[in-house]
């Protein structure tokens, strides 16, 4: 049902946040990774788990460039967020609905 990267929340517990799956595959259990609460270890028949619909999200592309072998070498990564959140991005730029 659950697979690594699918994000949740868990119903009982709307102050973690967001969770992303990382590991679905422990003895029916979950590792999960929070925004507020760090890794729970989650049995999903017991806890009440949602996936975050897609159509709710959007994602921030955060780029990066390093210098490698005397080259610069780019990389990017989508951070995924609520529509609904308002962030600040090095306090200028206001990302949201």
């Amino acid at each position: 049902m659950f697979k690594k990267g699918d994000l949740v929340r868990h119903a009982a517990m709307p102050s973690w946040g967001i969770g992303s799956v990382v590991n679905p595959a422990k003895e029916g259990n979950l590792l999960i990774r929070f925004e507020q609460a760090g890794e729970k270890l989650i049995h999903p028949g017991y806890a009440a788990l949602t996936k975050v619909p897609e159509d709710e999200l959007m994602y921030l592309v955060v780029r990066e460039v390093r210098v490698k072998w005397g080259r610069p070498v780019e990389t990017a990564s989508l951070i995924p967020v609520l529509k609904r959140d308002r962030y600040k991005v090095d306090g200028e730029i206001d990302v949201g609905q």
